[in-house]
């Protein structure tokens, strides 16, 4: 599940030790990995306290932001490697460098992939070359040579975006995920693994469609319904975006960017999960 705690955003970092206690005790319900995106506003330390001390069934993919200011990333970076001093590893299964740097225009491919490799190189010298490290972009970033330095290709693959009808949208997720893995391994003379950063249905504002594609509640149903037993089945890895809206990432022509939730704001469920939890 990828997850983002509640008002852990600076400058304020409103959110504490107890609210993302609460917020993984009802996570943990659905799911034993959870994806981060950051370590501002001590998201990474929070999550590994909790899960240590309340001994949640949960591993951690790290998240480290990447945007236009490169002292985002050293702020992360350190603290990331700073928490683990306390905390260990054991919890870890994954670090991902950025998201959706690329898509973004938030830096050039070179500093990425330097920000990337840093970070691996590090990891590999503390004693941990099992944990992989990558970066989560489109499907259009995970190429070479990107994907020659990488662990793994996280790739955020949405149907929504597509264009498609929900009823259609998990045989267009399968059929288009076989040409994204020939064209992520094209060129590597040993393939690396996909991992799905993303997957997602959004459920508001009715009217914000992409094509066919339309947001809303039974729509969220139908894809968690047509297409996340299948992919349990199959043992994809994949972390569904998102755990609960997230209104603060609403901005004027993107209301919605809020609304990818399983959960609304206020923690209630939005629709019946069927019961074939990922091993």
């Amino acid at each position: 599940m990828a997850y983002v705690p509640m008002n852990a955003q600076l400058p304020d970092c409103y959110n504490t030790q107890q609210t993302v206690d609460d917020e993984l005790q009802l996570l943990v319900q659905t799911t034993r990995r959870v994806r981060l995106y950051g370590t501002d506003c001590h998201v990474l330390q929070y999550t590994l306290d909790a899960i240590q001390r309340l001994k949640l069934d949960l591993k951690v993919v790290v998240g480290i932001w990447i945007d236009q200011d490169n002292t985002t990333y050293t702020r992360q970076r350190d603290e990331f490697f700073n928490v683990v001093t306390t905390y260990g590893w054991n919890d870890i299964i994954g670090v991902s460098v950025g998201n959706e740097v690329m898509f973004d225009s938030y830096q050039p491919l070179e500093v990425l992939m330097a920000h990337v490799t840093e970070v691996k190189q590090k990891v590999v010298s503390l004693g941990h070359p099992e944990i992989p490290v990558f970066t989560s972009d489109l499907e259009s970033a995970n190429r070479p040579p990107l994907t020659t330095i990488e662990d793994r290709a996280g790739v955020n693959l949405h149907p929504f975006f597509a264009g498609v009808p929900v009823e259609d949208a998990a045989a267009w997720f399968w059929k288009y995920l076989v040409d994204v893995t020939n064209n992520v391994n094209a060129d590597n003379a040993t393939p690396i693994e996909l991992w799905i950063t993303e997957v997602g249905w959004p459920t508001f504002p009715t009217g914000s469609n992409t094509n066919a594609s339309i947001p809303s509640i039974p729509n969220l149903q139908t894809f968690v319904d047509t297409w996340l037993c299948d992919a349990n089945a199959k043992g994809t890895p994949y972390y569904f975006f998102e755990f609960f809206d997230a209104p603060w990432k609403i901005w004027p022509g993107s209301a919605i960017e809020g609304f990818w939730g399983l959960l609304t704001i206020d923690k209630k469920l939005k629709i019946k999960l069927p019961d074939c939890l990922a091993s």
